[in-house]
């Protein structure tokens, strides 16, 4: 049985990648490579010559190379902008500076632009050219290696938030599945309890108890629908983003508007009612739909918690460089400081005798906060315990004063 040759099945061997020496002077290239070749004799490595830094970076853009031996004074470039040409063409490959003067600043400088060794040709020698390739080698490897582990650490914290935002998220979804579950049974096992009531006794019920419980079904549906209203709003809000349409708005109109609406929802509940309008104001640039929807919500809650007999205004005033502000300040019994800072939280409701007479879920607070924040405005209030609370919106208003009209049509913020 004949005998099997030593490398028989053995991958073959992968050709050194050659260096590329960036140099125009011929004696010195010639130099270069001889001594090259006479450190490695055993296993000699090719040299590819470019005379400009121009051929130097287009002869990279072809081939891979194991490193640079470069001159600093080129017929097209010297100094920096030949190692941070080579360095944006070749971004992990080793550099070695060579050149005739004796700069430590240059040195320096040059390793700062990206080159992993400095020699001067006067120093040049087998063994030193040698050590100088391959400790650069050894640095850039080194690099990478450096940048590999910190690109690694980057993702790891990245996913790290990112699964936290993905808990946070589904915790936040939970409790408002349970939150939604509560409030919308609510007012829905009032309106069938009553309808039971009334259909039990239909015929035998004073009719006094039967407008009692009519109003009864009338208040849960109402407060029913607004409950679904604020919820799709919400979910439509994260699914699609806010659509605006804004126009030239007239904020005084708006405000007796929602007034108007607000005082026949809350006809049992009589309160006075102020509107101040700063003269100032003039007609604004807003979404008119969006804007009552945030007076409306504020003005509302207002009424809930504020007792029979009191005061509510309602004001709205340029704000600082074209912005204004809307604000509803009501009489009623206040919000502890430790808690305006949980407002604007869906499912927040405050601990309050009087809030709890009133159902809701402070949906309609964090809608407004949405719906403001979408416009690059921002919400807030402001209490005292015993005298009352302000609610404020302030939205930008590109038409004020100083600022080109913009155009009409519709615009989306997410």
């Amino acid at each position: 049985m004949s005998a099997l040759p030593d490398d028989l099945g053995r991958e073959p061997r992968r050709a050194p990648l050659p260096i590329l020496l960036v140099e125009d002077n011929d004696g010195d290239a010639d130099l270069i490579t001889d001594l090259l070749a006479e450190a490695t004799p055993a296993a000699p490595r090719p040299v590819m010559r470019a005379t400009r830094l121009s051929e130097a970076v287009a002869l990279l853009e072809r081939h891979r190379v194991a490193a640079v031996l470069l001159d600093l004074h080129l017929p097209d470039a010297a100094g920096i902008e030949c190692v941070s040409a080579v360095r944006a063409q070749a971004r992990d490959t080793p550099i070695v500076v060579l050149t005739g003067m004796e700069d430590d600043a240059l040195a320096m400088s040059c390793m700062t632009a990206g080159a992993q060794d400095y020699l001067s040709k006067q120093d040049v020698r087998p063994r030193t050219l040698v050590r100088a390739i391959d400790y650069a080698e050894a640095r850039s490897r080194e690099a990478r290696v450096r940048m590999r582990a910190q690109a690694l650490r980057l993702r790891s914290a990245e996913l790290e938030l990112e699964n936290k935002r993905i808990l946070e998220i589904s915790r936040h979804k939970g409790r408002l599945l349970a939150n939604m579950s509560h409030e919308l049974r609510t007012p829905l096992n009032a309106v069938i309890g009553f309808s039971q009531l009334m259909a039990d006794g239909a015929s035998t019920l004073p009719a006094e108890r039967v407008r009692n419980y009519a109003g009864h079904i009338l208040s849960s549906g109402r407060h029913l629908l607004d409950l679904i209203n604020d919820i799709l709003d919400l979910a439509r809000l994260e699914a699609v983003g806010l659509e605006l349409h804004p126009d030239r708005t007239n904020v005084a109109e708006v405000a007796r508007e929602v007034v108007d609406v607000v005082t026949g929802s809350f006809a049992d509940k009589p309160l006075a009612v102020d509107i101040e309008i700063d003269d100032q104001l003039g007609l604004v640039w807003t979404d008119t739909l969006r804007l009552r929807q945030v007076l409306y919500n504020y003005l509302s809650n207002a009424w809930k918690f504020t007792p029979e007999g009191g005061h509510l205004t309602v004001r709205a005033a340029p704000c600082g460089d074209q912005r204004f502000r809307v604000e509803v300040e009501d009489t009623g019994p206040g919000i502890a400081e430790e808690d305006l800072a949980r407002l604007f939280t869906e499912f927040t409701q405050l601990p309050s005798t009087v809030r709890r007479q009133y159902p809701g879920t402070g949906l309609g607070l964090a809608l407004t906060k949405r719906i403001v924040e979408a416009q690059g405005g921002r919400v807030g209030a402001s209490s005292e315990v015993g005298r009352g609370s302000t609610f404020f919106a302030e939205l930008p208003d590109p038409e004020a004063p100083g600022e080109a009209s913009p155009p009409a049509g519709p615009a989306e913020a997410r």
